[in-house]
């Protein structure tokens, strides 16, 4: 069928050939689509096809440093690194930056100079304010932007067909895997690259124009524009005089530029960047533009006023002698308005622009700026060059800030990390640019692993672009505490029952910002043991959510799977009493001896849904706990608490499916005679955290399956999404569930665990189902960066990260060297990237008529294996072992159909090594 924009009507005679009569609205649109039809042949007019504004897109920053966000309309918004807005809201004295930053203040033009002369001038934005049609309609926007956004980086394409060269930009933060230091820097780059796809050579300039932010919000801030020279490039430094010291938004910024032939104005205003006008003059209304003389000369003309133009109260031009005039003139010509006004009076009369009048009409100017409050501080960076045909060239920006007062609620300077590293902005884009090549091939080789992979690209996406939290909504104090949002500037931070499942990339990438929060976290556990809720108004307190009955056995589970994939026995020794007092606590709700929790189970992180007895999702948990730490207690040579938990784990299992499985799946709750049999999605959840920890299941494969299966029945529905819960057919409803705000929501934190969970056991088309549903839902709601739970970019979302642990069948015990990959997608060719916290890198296979294949190869940090398990492995059991070409020695063993690797010696695997299994 065509793809009209309606689709066409039938004739009005019915199927039985009688004629029906057509209802008004049903003729009226007819009559717009034969309207469309008709004017399609004979007008020029294109076809509008819109599509929903995008609100969300790649943050750009450090880990803790604040964030800007680079989004599909290529303009750069909600520039929240001020300590301040939603990212700080409750700073005292502060307020919503993104109000009083508009996405304008940092925006990039390209000017095409062809060989014929021919010049034209394109906003690399889209926005209908940056025009200006009546002065300048020559200044407009590209026709579109083809936006990428693969977490950390956002690559546009400026799509023109009008131009003679293709324009790309590549804009990103540093975000390397197992280096939170290099992660952690307040900055980012946007790297143009522009391609000559004409004949001829063409002359090309980037221009950026970013206004002085330094001190916003306060009213006596004087803005200051320093000018500094750097290797093959410059550097404008944004500060401020007359700022408060302890001011949020007291700090600097440095807008630097290498590339091409550079060129500058370091200081000018708002208006003037695009068409300034004085309705005041003695010699004509002349608008001022910088980029009018951008066009015109295709560089700006190395201006570097450190402040805004002033004269003397009460200035007399006439007064002065001509000495004196052309002396101040010269300190005038700085500016770019005096300077735009000189030169074009200049090719009219020369000796106007040395007259007492020229003077005199620059000071009404003046006059006329301060009453209208016309703000000065825009700095503008240029990049120019000739570009060959088929050849290009490339203009590298950078953007950093230094922000060092981050004000707690409580009138504490906590500070940043950042500060540890740098001492202003310009230490900044000084490391920026001196280490440009090293930090960009490191970030994108975390990209290209992800996307340059087998994972279905939805999957991809998914396990990328909630990664973005990370750089949205953390905090990283000068002290070194760190904790994520639960949403964006609401509840706390470092929210266990989130953690639980949002914490699993922080561990894999970023292990000591991970085990940070949580030995932070267990500072602040009751003396019953209860495990706090979270983190606020900063890391000094908590809040009283200790009610919470599922974060205990959450707890547990976090410490335990921190331990074995870091190997980190000083950690688990510092967590391990906390351990034991949670694992305490939580046996006291069992008061029947079923090894089950049964009393005071209300409150949970469904915290408008109260529970009662014993639920299956707290139960679930509980189990979790119990099966983990019987492994933590022999770690930590304790054979008693091991026997004892372990003991309880194979009670509590048998209890739990005498309890509460009802022949189809695991019930809500039940609570003596009386059962709730609601079905929650959630209501195996420590198994889903064993799966994608890569530990043997808490129950029986029979009843996950089974209960994987009703969830699947009765919660999910293609073009719906999954729900957390549902009353199957006949169950009679009870009156928390039923109707229940969160009962019937979407939460996509749970929607990716039973994906995960599903992925994991094989079920690959159910799992996908749902991320590709989540997937569409956001990216027809504008939000695809941005999932909402309690709050904006919610952390509970960031557990699509398990989606890659369960597509590549990963498990990782860094005290055994245990390392298992078993992807469930066969393919001839597959390539799939893995994640610890001491080493990532790429596992290869190859599937193809000679015999299967497998590689191993370490793209950075260190593993030292001692077994290597391949459960899918389909050749051979007699294989071809080598480390770098070089034959090594193991035991092969069989593991499921597949095999297990167990190395004489144990390898050290370390950056760039390789092994190699054919059979």
């Amino acid at each position: 069928m065509p793809r009209h924009i309606l689709p066409p009507y039938q004739n009005s005679r019915s199927a039985h050939g009688c004629n029906r009569r057509l209802s008004v609205g049903t003729r009226i649109l007819q009559q717009v689509y034969r309207l469309g039809q008709s004017k399609r042949r004979t007008l020029s007019m294109p076809l509008i096809h819109s599509a929903i504004q995008h609100t969300s897109g790649i943050p750009l920053g450090g880990i803790g440093t604040g964030s800007v966000e680079i989004r599909p309309d290529g303009l750069f918004h909600e520039w929240q690194i001020f300590n301040m807005g939603g990212w700080s809201p409750q700073t005292p004295g502060g307020f919503r930056t993104e109000d009083i930053v508009q996405p304008e203040d940092l925006v990039f033009v390209l000017r095409i100079a062809a060989s014929d002369g021919d010049v034209q001038l394109r906003y690399l934005a889209l926005r209908e304010s940056l025009h200006d049609l009546y002065s300048a309609g020559w200044a407009r926007a590209v026709q579109s932007i083809q936006f990428d956004g693969s977490f950390p980086a956002a690559r546009l394409q400026y799509l023109d067909a009008s131009l003679p060269v293709q324009v790309a930009a590549e804009v990103f933060s540093p975000f390397i895997p197992l280096d939170s230091r290099a992660s952690g820097t307040p900055g980012f780059y946007v790297r143009f690259l522009v391609q000559n796809i004409s004949s001829e050579p063409v002359q090309v300039a980037i221009a950026g124009v970013l206004r002085n932010m330094a001190g916003i919000g306060q009213t006596q801030r004087q803005p200051r524009n320093l000018l500094h020279e750097m290797v093959q490039g410059v550097a404008v430094q944004f500060t401020a005089d007359a700022l408060q010291p302890e001011h949020p938004s007291t700090g600097n910024m440095t807008f630097a530029l290498r590339g091409g032939e550079v060129s500058y104005i370091t200081g000018g205003y708002r208006d003037e960047y695009r068409s300034l006008m004085f309705w005041r003059n003695r010699f004509g209304l002349k608008p001022v533009s910088v980029l009018r003389r951008f066009r015109e000369e295709g560089k700006l003309p190395n201006l570097s006023p450190e402040s805004a133009p002033a004269l003397p109260e009460g200035f007399n031009a006439s007064r002065l002698s001509q000495e004196e005039r052309e002396r101040l003139l010269q300190q005038l010509l700085r500016h770019p308005l005096v300077y735009d006004k000189y030169h074009r009076l200049n090719v009219v009369d020369a000796t106007l622009v040395q007259s007492p009048e020229f003077l005199e009409e620059i000071a009404l100017n003046l006059n006329e700026l301060r009453e209208r409050q016309i703000e000065w501080g825009y700095a503008a960076l240029c990049s120019s060059q000739q570009i060959e045909p088929e050849s290009e060239g490339e203009a590298l920006f950078t953007v950093s800030w230094f922000f060092p007062n981050h004000i707690s609620p409580t009138g504490a300077n906590i500070g940043h990390q950042y500060a540890r590293w740098f001492t202003n902005s310009l230490d900044v884009a000084r490391y920026l640019l001196d280490n440009a090549t090293n930090l960009r091939e490191r970030t994108l080789d975390f990209v290209d692993a992800i996307y340059d992979s087998s994972l279905p690209p939805e999957a991809a996406d998914a396990i990328s672009g909630h990664l973005s939290t990370l750089t949205k909504c953390t905090w990283w104090t000068y002290e070194g505490h760190f904790g994520v949002w639960e949403g964006l500037g609401c509840c706390g931070f470092h929210t266990t029952d989130i953690t639980y499942q949002g914490s699993f990339p922080i561990i894999a990438l970023f292990p000591d910002l991970q085990k940070m929060q949580m030995e932070h976290g267990a500072k602040f556990q009751r003396e019953d043991g209860r495990v706090h809720h979270f983190f606020t108004p900063d890391f000094s307190a908590v809040d009283n959510g200790f009610d919470r009955v599922d974060m205990n056995p959450q707890f547990v589970m976090l410490a335990a799977r921190d331990y074995l994939w870091t190997g980190d026995g000083g950690y688990l020794e510092r967590l391990y009493p906390h351990i034991v007092r949670a694992m305490d606590n939580t046996l006291l709700l069992d008061t029947d001896g079923d090894a089950l929790p049964d009393t005071d189970t209300r409150r949970n992180t469904y915290d408008v849904w109260d529970f009662q007895g014993s639920p299956s999702y707290i139960c679930s948990l509980w189990l979790g706990a119990l099966k983990i730490a019987a492994r933590l207690a022999q770690e930590m040579s304790d054979p008693q608490r091991a026997a004892k938990w372990q003991e309880l784990y194979e009670k509590g299992v048998r209890s739990f499916i005498q309890k509460l499985w009802n022949g189809e799946y695991f019930v809500l709750w039940r609570d003596g005679d009386l059962v709730d049999g609601c079905c929650m999605s959630d209501q195996i959840s420590a198994d889903w955290f064993f799966a994608v920890s890569g530990w043997e299941p808490v129950i029986p494969d029979e009843f996950i399956e089974r209960a994987l299966n009703a969830v699947m029945r009765y919660n999910f529905r293609p073009g719906e999404g999954l729900r957390n819960a549902s009353y199957p057919p006949g169950q009679p409803h009870r009156l928390a569930a039923s109707g229940n705000l969160q009962a019937d929501a979407l939460w996509t934190g749970i929607e990716y665990t039973v994906a995960a969970l599903l992925l994991a056991r094989g079920r690959v088309a159910e799992g996908m189902a749902i991320v590709r549903d989540i997937h569409d839902r956001h990216l027809r709601a504008g939000r695809f960066w941005n999932h909402v739970e309690c709050g904006n970019h919610y952390y509970r979302a960031m557990s699509a990260w398990t989606l890659l642990n369960a597509l590549t069948g990963f498990a990782w015990d860094a005290p055994r060297g245990e390392l298992t990959l078993s992807p469930p997608i066969r393919l001839l060719e597959s390539r799939y990237p893995f994640f610890t916290p001491v080493g990532w890198g790429i596992y290869s296979e190859n599937t193809g008529a000679a015999g299967p294949r497998v590689s191993i190869t370490l793209v950075d940090g260190e593993m030292r294996l001692c077994s290597l398990k391949l459960p899918r492995w389909q050749g051979s059991s007699s294989v071809s072992l080598t480390m770098d070409k070089q034959p090594l020695s193991a035991e092969v063993l069989p593991n499921g159909p597949g095999i297990q690797l167990r190395f004489v010696t144990s390898v050290v695997l370390t950056k760039g090594r390789e092994i190699t299994i054919e059979g």
